[in-house]
């Protein structure tokens, strides 16, 4: 079992629900929250919703629990589903609350809006980065012979077709 591994707890026991939520992007690359049609606007509730995801073989899932009842509400991904929230030297925190060291950070630029996103490996998706945190995400990015680094690994162009 792998550190990371060891670190996800387990949610056999809850009950299990495909729910209506989904994640989409927009026209600026950023995530967009929504149940049915209906965008969700309340950023406390998306807040907690992403420091409460998990995968497991079925796809992307919340985890939630109430006293004695635990449930997985499975949601669906068609963007980036969570962001770059804030850079420190050679950390990078994501608005999950999660953190990537730098030098392991996996960039791909996303050939259909030129936008960068961030992989995150523990959930196998996509991070944007915002606005408000891209000054100081690009201060991590050095050219060297042509070629775009972050953490001295290479950004990768492609089309980015499946977020998660």
């Amino acid at each position: 079992m792998t550190p990371e591994a060891s670190r996800i707890p387990e949610h056999n026991h809850a009950r299990e629900e495909f729910t209506n939520i989904r994640v989409a992007r927009d026209k600026q690359g950023n995530s967009r929250w929504f149940t049915g049609e209906k965008e969700i606007i309340n950023h406390k509730v998306i807040s907690h919703f992403k420091q409460h995801l998990f995968r497991d073989a079925k796809g992307i899932y919340i985890y939630q629990t109430f006293r004695q009842f635990a449930e997985k509400g499975y949601i669906k991904v068609e963007g980036p589903l969570l962001s770059v929230f804030r850079v420190d030297g050679d950390v990078i925190t994501l608005d999950s609350l999660d953190t990537i060291p730098v030098n392991e950070v996996h960039v791909i630029q996303n050939a259909d809006d030129e936008a960068l996103y961030v992989f995150y490996p523990r959930l196998q998706c996509y991070a944007g980065v915002g606005a408000s945190v891209a000054p100081d995400f690009a201060a991590l990015i050095e050219e060297k012979d042509g070629q775009m680094l972050l953490g001295g690994k290479p950004i990768e162009k492609h089309s980015i077709s499946a977020w998660c």
